[in-house]
């Protein structure tokens, strides 16, 4: 079953633009793409499960969602088999998901809007979950991610909903869950933050922040939670991992006044402001017992959303590569990516070493690299050094998305791009690690590129270390522009 896309396919003489990309998938299906078709030749290590995730439909019933982060989470499956490619998609089936499919129309209190019906439709209502963000495949469980609650399970072979899913009940009625785990691949061990209030012993709030802090074992049990608190409640979106600790960067991020929010008269997304007056800090807490190892303080705020790779090096001070930007003026577009007009945000690549001996911050900028977002590793190497970083990225001025990707070498600062041609656009792209007896490989990136001049979509599997296009998989449909990626070296379609 393919979408009627005859509307939306590009006429001669008309710009090629990418805001096809944000039209719905409204279908669910199911096909194998015969390896006939596929273009190229797939790698014999890429011969596992590629998801992504991201919002499925962005609007309903002729009401456009009033933020990007609000559109209903919809995963996508790409399993590699000798006989072809198999693709297949699914909603995740949440309150919100099901309420407003059934009325068609908006029902729900979301990040960037307010449910219909005034005040008292909203007062004390905390946004509803999209599990639109992230994903993670860990201790036999798949699971969609949205920071703002608790995960839901899928079936990682046919992407049935099965659940919200609360660790056995570890995870509380009010405990959050960011999009952003991270696993260590030498002990397996899972960890994860959620970000809420702070209250003292008696139960009051103390007008401060706190971040709770979640390992899960190799066999997907939560075994131990911690928290610590912050000075104000803000927006965290990821950290950083290394061996020894999970470092986050409070961003400025925060509530002008948390009372119009609660009263239930503007959404969350119109809440928080970029407020550089509340500072930066740096906190780097231990992986062991969960307590706070040392506290930076960062002199010129600044907005970190996404994390690379992260270590310990051998002075004993820490590393991690993150993508900055200068303040939350990202937050406005995407509020408006239906209709915006080539402004998209790519932030810079930058590293900074944080000196636990002496509490200083040394940050450099790899400063060939094109402005861009997404980075990923080799994630063999999590929390140990890694020499390259991946990314999508913006390949010229007039750029409107992410059309190309690039390669940075951390070491050298050098940096290799690919363009992906006119009216291709990509976000996300996961590396896959060689086969042993391919040491001198570097291994394949795979990412979903949308071509907005037929409103389709193909997977395309890159050489990491060229970067050129060794296998591309055309889709009967177009996937939706999403967030994140994931991939599996399992295959889960028999």
């Amino acid at each position: 079953m393919t979408a009627d896309v005859s509307s939306l396919r590009t006429s001669p003489g008309k710009p090629v633009t990418h805001h096809g990309g944000f039209e719905a998938l409204d279908e669910e299906l199911d096909y194998i793409v015969p390896l006939s078709e596929v273009k190229g030749t797939i790698p014999d290590a890429v011969s596992g499960t590629f998801f992504r995730i991201g919002p499925g439909r962005n609007k309903i019933g002729g009401q456009e969602f009033g933020h990007w982060f609000d559109g209903d989470g919809m995963l996508h499956s790409v399993s590699f088999k000798d006989y072809g490619v198999v693709y297949r998609n699914r909603y995740v089936r949440t309150p919100k998901y099901l309420a407003e499919t059934k009325a068609n129309k908006i029902v729900k209190r979301s990040f960037g809007h307010n449910a219909p019906g005034g005040i008292r439709k909203n007062i004390g209502r905390l946004p509803a979950n999209c599990a639109n963000t992230n994903l993670v495949y860990h201790g036999g469980k798949l699971l969609a991610l949205w920071e703002g609650g608790r995960p839901w399970q899928l079936d990682p072979a046919t992407l049935d909903t099965i659940g919200e899913y609360d660790y056995d009940g570890k995870l509380g009625k009010f405990n959050t869950f960011s999009a952003h785990g991270k696993v260590n691949p030498r002990t397996g061990v899972y960890y994860n933050f959620g970000i809420r209030p702070s209250f003292n012993p008696k139960g009051a709030l103390t007008g401060k922040g706190a971040i709770d802090l979640y390992k899960i074992a190799p066999s997907g049990h939560l075994v131990e939670k911690g928290s610590f608190e912050v000075d104000f409640l803000s927006f965290c979106h990821d950290f950083a991992l290394t061996e020894n600790y999970m470092i986050f960067f409070q961003s400025p991020i925060a509530m002008k006044s948390p009372v119009p929010w609660l009263a239930g008269l503007i959404p969350f997304d119109q809440a928080i402001a970029w407020r550089p007056e509340l500072g930066m800090k740096i906190y780097v807490v231990r992986t062991a017992d969960f307590q706070v190892e040392k506290v930076f303080t960062v002199d010129d705020p600044f907005v970190a959303i996404h994390f690379s790779n992260a270590w310990e090096a051998d002075d004993g001070n820490i590393e991690v590569d993150l993508t900055r930007y200068e303040d939350f003026s990202v937050n406005e577009q995407l509020r408006n990516v239906l209709h915006s007009k080539g402004d998209t945000s790519a932030g810079r690549f930058m590293r900074y070493r944080l000196d636990l001996h002496s509490g200083t911050i040394e940050a450099n900028e790899y400063k060939e690299a094109l402005g861009g977002e997404f980075p990923q590793w080799d994630h063999r190497y999590t929390t140990q050094p890694t020499s390259v970083m991946y990314a999508a990225c913006m390949m010229g001025d007039d750029s409107t998305f992410f059309d190309g990707v690039e390669r940075i070498d951390l070491q050298t600062g050098k940096v290799k791009t690919h363009a992906l041609g006119e009216g291709r656009y990509t976000s996300e792209a996961m590396h896959v690690a060689p086969r042993d007896e391919d040491d001198n490989q570097e291994g394949w990136l795979v990412s979903m590129v949308y071509d907005a001049r037929d409103h389709s979509s193909e997977v395309v599997i890159f050489d990491a270390r060229t970067l050129d296009e060794v296998a591309v998989v055309p889709l009967q449909n177009h996937v939706p522009f999403g967030f994140h990626c994931g991939y599996s070296p399992r295959s889960f379609i028999r």
